[in-house]
């Protein structure tokens, strides 16, 4: 039997079919002055998980990465730390024809970019992001602090573009600011969720993409936002809900706040 995917939308008023590939790269996202929108992506289980034995597949499904295409398809520019993009064994964005299309329809080039955030450049030039380039793909970015060793630099600029930020770790604002400068307007954060914790403290979040898995994971695992310095909290606003296998996908819009001026 073939799986059919239907993605409702709960709120606003309720629409019984939607595609996600449509939605979401259609929605108003206006450029903060002087930075890129930042968008965060995650998924956590219904009891707050984010992980299952270290990763985040245990939790998807069909409809997530559905969704997950679609918000990629919105976005100019992809960043992840690190320990993401080794734990979740990256590749390089390579959408379908029909993101592709989607994406020319809103002026976006037909794949967005990937960096890549490593203050020690712990990353093997045999991860299937650079072990698995085409031709035709754009190279990753790999955004450093001024210590990283020369060595790590050199083993990695064959695969990679390495550009090296003021802050021995590179910081958020320094983060877009590099993505800005290359012009995008939508960036989208992938995590994890230390490092969605330094844009939340330097309250540049502007968008909150979260899928809610229909299980409870238990475990250690750490909430989609883990070590943040701030106690003040960011206070959202539901854009929209939908729903698809029983997983919810929530869209939240940051609300102004006393404190949480980038």
């Amino acid at each position: 039997m073939r799986y059919v995917l239907v993605v409702r939308r709960l709120l606003p008023p309720p629409v019984a079919e939607v595609d996600p590939l449509e939605l979401y790269p259609t929605l108003e996202r206006p450029k903060p002055a002087g930075r890129p929108w930042l968008m965060i992506n995650m998924i956590a289980s219904a009891d707050g998980a984010i992980a299952v034995d270290g990763t985040s597949e245990a939790l998807g499904n069909p409809a997530d990465m559905a969704v997950f295409s679609a918000v990629r398809a919105s976005t100019d520019w992809i960043v992840a730390a690190a320990g993401t993009v080794r734990a979740e064994r990256y590749r390089l964005p390579r959408p379908g024809a029909t993101s592709r299309r989607v994406r020319r329809a809103a002026g976006r080039a037909e794949r967005p970019r990937l960096a890549v955030v490593s203050a020690s450049l712990d990353l093997d030039p045999g991860l299937p992001l650079f072990a698995d380039q085409q031709p035709d793909d754009d190279r990753p970015l790999i955004l450093t602090g001024p210590d990283a060793a020369a060595a790590a630099v050199e083993a990695l600029e064959s695969v990679a573009e390495v550009v090296r930020l003021a802050s021995v770790r590179p910081r958020p604002a320094e983060i877009l600011a590099e993505l800005h400068r290359r012009g995008a307007a939508v960036v989208l954060s992938e995590g994890g969720p230390s490092f969605n914790a330094q844009f939340a403290d330097a309250g540049l979040i502007d968008e909150l993409c979260l899928s809610i898995a229909p299980l409870v994971a238990g475990g250690p695992s750490p909430r989609i936002v883990h070590g943040s310095q701030r106690t003040l909290p960011l206070n959202l606003c539901i854009d929209h809900l939908l729903e698809a296998s029983d997983t919810l996908f929530v869209r939240y819009l940051s609300t102004p706040a006393a404190g949480l001026a980038p």
